[in-house]
């Protein structure tokens, strides 16, 4: 038999509710040379019992295993399958009736793209719609890569996916990133501004799992970075702080959870596994003994002269005798700023940062939470609404998101510091996203109380 243009793949564990309405929107297609592929997953609910409707339709296989979890089942569907293209659907996603007509079609058209992606429908449990995401036109204003396709409705050609390897089984989740780094490295990408497929928002999406999520991007971007042979970057972390001695409203010495607020950040960059050195700068002579004394060898201690540190004057003057003074004693090619009002800003995402900087190869990379509240900007006659969010309507424009700094972290290459001290943020920027608890911010006691009310919180959970 002639081998079908596109191989969809649908991927189920424990999704009876909703695998009927995904099965369901591949056969009503317009395009019609598809085959199809249900993979069930080690279900334990009716999931089988309702993919067993679907055997011995036109063109479709069903693989029943035990639970394996989505990458391994993801490279078994790339094997068996004969597409050209392929593409996973997964069972709580409802396809357009024209997705793979459009998709396959801007394939064809463009045999130097290895993928593409559509916009997308929001819908809820009962496939109500209730938004829409409108993607950056990957064509005409995207040059920085940082912004992966959807890992589910993708088409990708199949020659390709081969030649990455496919799936990383190792990873825990968020296959979707791994592949479009992969990806990304060797071929070209592209996007169609129509929303092909309905996005279903519930409780059991893995995308609520917000730390676990961002720590294996961390971890995926390491392995790529590794992979691609990127430079280490010889990277310093310094940690900028007044100190008591300075600033009687300084909150260095206040204790979370029995420990000083100060010791959190240091001991958070003493864990991450890239940074060359840790070093603490203030003129609190006091404050630098008494971690000199706690931490011993494993910190270097700045002592930064008291007009560096009064109030209103930034550290760059600081930053940058520091740098300098380093760089003569052995090379530097990057820093990164830590302040202490993040407590639970974790080692990963200082890691993370420094391999997104290896990766995009950027001049800064900034710690950063989406906001979706709705912000306003005086435009001499009157407030005017600002980004994204539900009352300006359902529509979700990628470039009118917005993002605010957290997570007291910010990522300097040496090189464009030299240059650049008094305007850091000047430059080409990646960023790193924190979950809402690594980007709470402590400073003020009301502050140091809620850390302390999310910290019980977290343990009784």
């Amino acid at each position: 038999m002639k081998d079908p243009l596109v191989t969809v793949y649908v991927t189920n564990f424990n999704y009876g509710r909703y695998i009927r309405a995904a099965l369901e929107s591949v056969y009503r297609q317009t395009f019609g040379d598809f085959e199809v592929i249900i993979i069930d997953d080690g279900s334990t609910d009716n999931s089988r019992d309702i993919i067993g409707e679907y055997a011995g339709r036109h063109e479709t296989r069903i693989i029943l295993q035990d639970n394996k979890g989505l990458h391994a089942t993801s490279n078994i569907a790339v094997k068996a399958a004969r597409g050209k293209y392929v593409m996973r659907l997964d069972a709580d996603d409802i396809l357009d009736e024209s997705a793979l007509l459009v998709m396959a079609n801007a394939l064809e058209s463009a045999p130097d793209v290895a993928l593409v992606f559509p916009d997308y429908f929001y819908i809820d449990e009962k496939g109500t719609v209730t938004g829409q995401e409108r993607r950056h036109n990957f064509q005409t204003e995207v040059t920085l890569l940082d912004q992966p396709a959807h890992g589910a409705c993708t088409m990708i050609r199949r020659d390709c996916l081969i030649e990455v390897n496919a799936y990383a089984s190792e990873l825990r989740s968020q296959d979707g990133y791994d592949l479009w780094l992969r990806i990304i490295d060797r071929y070209k990408v592209r996007n169609i501004n129509l929303p092909l497929f309905s996005y279903r928002r519930h409780g059991d999406n893995l995308t609520n799992k917000q730390e676990f999520i961002l720590e294996t991007r961390s971890e995926i971007l390491k392995a790529h970075a590794e992979r691609a042979n990127r430079p280490m970057l010889r990277t310093i972390g310094v940690v900028p702080v007044r100190g008591r001695a300075i600033d009687a409203q300084c909150l260095s010495y206040e204790r979370l959870a029995g420990k000083p607020l100060i010791n959190w950040t240091v001991e958070a960059a003493l864990g991450a596994e890239s940074l060359d050195e840790v070093i603490v700068s203030s003129a609190d002579e006091r404050l630098l003994s008494s971690l000199a004394n706690e931490y011993g060898n494993r910190i270097g201690i700045h002592l930064r002269p008291r007009e560096q540190s009064l109030e209103n004057v930034s550290y760059g003057n600081a930053v940058s005798d520091l740098l300098a003074r380093r760089s003569a004693e052995k090379p530097v090619d990057a820093v990164m700023l830590l302040t202490i009002d993040a407590p639970f800003r974790r080692a990963f995402y200082i890691d993370k940062a420094i391999n997104v900087m290896r990766v995009f190869n950027v001049d800064v990379v900034v710690g950063v939470l989406p906001d979706n509240d709705l912000f306003f900007q005086h435009d001499g006659t009157g407030l005017s609404p600002v980004g994204t969010n539900e009352m300006r309507g359902q529509l979700r424009l990628e470039r009118d998101y917005l993002y605010r700094q957290a997570g007291g972290a910010v990522l300097i290459r040496k090189t464009f510091y030299d240059n650049n001290a008094e305007h850091p943020l000047d430059g080409r920027i990646g960023h790193i996203v924190l979950s809402r608890q690594a980007a709470t911010a402590v400073r003020t006691p009301l502050d140091l109380k809620i850390a302390e009310a999310i910290l019980e919180y977290g343990s009784e959970r």
